[in-house]
């Protein structure tokens, strides 16, 4: 382009001086001249495609973070929003940034936890030592990572029964499980801790190891629906006991998830523990729930739960079987 203006520049003057023209018609080859130096800087079309899908040749002027100044063969120069453009020969906006602007702020990173978690406050009645009302609050977090899952559970629950304090106690555990190709088959892992002012323990630690397999497992549009079996063996530490040594158990136990749709979802599950050294002395703890979305908000559920234990060796001045009924509201974040 520089080369064709220079040759234009020499044939314009030799013009000039090689013949005797009026002072008039020389300020319009000079004018000419110069329009064609202006016209030449814009000679070059740039092909900008508006949100619209609209697409304009025009050259770029200049570029801000805000605008885009253009000049056009017939509609001139003109300024354009960024919001409005698209991208510029081929390249999208916002890798299309102009030399010296101001450069853009490092995306701020997504705090969202991994964590699957859920709150939930009740009330309700047992039956156990006493028939009495209870308050129970319940926590649990639920990350799942490629195929390892993690589960975190903690409960407290507290009954009185007029007056008299019936329960105290704190319960969690710590629950891994693998899944295996194919999809049916689990290693799982459980850490479980106790503790208890109303049972022939204060503390009780409980380790456990095993597989899982899927019986059944289904899923039609909104329904899902999982039975699964779990086989496995611990070690079960009781703390304040008149057997304070260390007990091996087997584990054999069947769980129950079934989704009705978006808003309701039931769970249950039943495990019995068997004492190797000795089966007539075992626990069966048995849980079960079913929750409902609440259409004023997304997070809340109303929540219906029952704990049911048993445990075949206790006390004498302490019940075989502990059942507890609970209502509550629930908060998933």
């Amino acid at each position: 382009m520089v080369g064709l203006l220079v040759v234009v520049l020499c044939l314009c003057l030799s013009f000039v001086f090689s013949y005797e023209y009026s002072t008039a018609m020389i300020q319009k080859l000079i004018c000419s001249f110069m329009s064609i130096i202006v016209l030449s800087t814009y000679s070059k079309s740039d092909v900008i495609i508006l949100s619209s899908g609209e697409k304009l040749n025009a050259s770029i002027i200049s570029q801000t973070d805000s605008t885009i100044r253009v000049h056009h063969s017939i509609l001139g120069d003109f300024e354009i929003d960024t919001k409005e453009v698209s991208s510029i020969n081929g390249v999208a906006l916002h890798a299309t940034k102009p030399v010296g602007s101001t450069p853009e702020k490092a995306p701020i990173e997504d705090t969202k936890s991994d964590w699957s978690q859920r709150v939930t406050l009740g009330l309700g009645i047992q039956n156990g030592q006493k028939d009495s009302s209870n308050l129970s609050t319940i926590y649990n977090a639920k990350k799942t990572v490629d195929k390892h899952t993690v589960t975190v559970d903690m409960s407290y629950r507290r009954s009185e029964s007029d007056g008299e304090r019936t329960v105290n106690r704190f319960s969690s555990s710590w629950d891994n499980s693998w899944l295996q190709p194919g999809g049916n088959w689990s290693f799982f892992t459980t850490l479980q801790f106790d503790w208890a002012e109303f049972q022939k323990w204060d503390q009780r630690l409980v380790g456990d190891l095993g597989i899982s397999y899927y019986l059944i497992q289904y899923q039609e549009e909104d329904e899902k629906f999982a039975l699964s079996l779990r086989l496995g063996s611990g070690l079960r530490k009781e703390f304040q006991s008149e057997n304070q040594e260390i007990i091996p158990e087997g584990l054999l136990g069947l769980s129950v998830l079934w989704t009705f749709s978006e808003k309701q979802t039931f769970s249950a599950d039943s495990t019995w523990y068997p004492d190797y050294e000795d089966v007539s002395n075992y626990r069966v703890v048995t849980n079960a729930s079913w929750n409902l979305q609440l259409e004023s908000s997304g997070n809340l559920q109303f929540s219906l739960g029952l704990l049911h234990e048993y445990d075949s060796v206790v006390s004498e001045d302490v019940e075989k079987t502990n059942l507890q009924l609970t209502a509550g509201i629930t908060y998933s974040f």
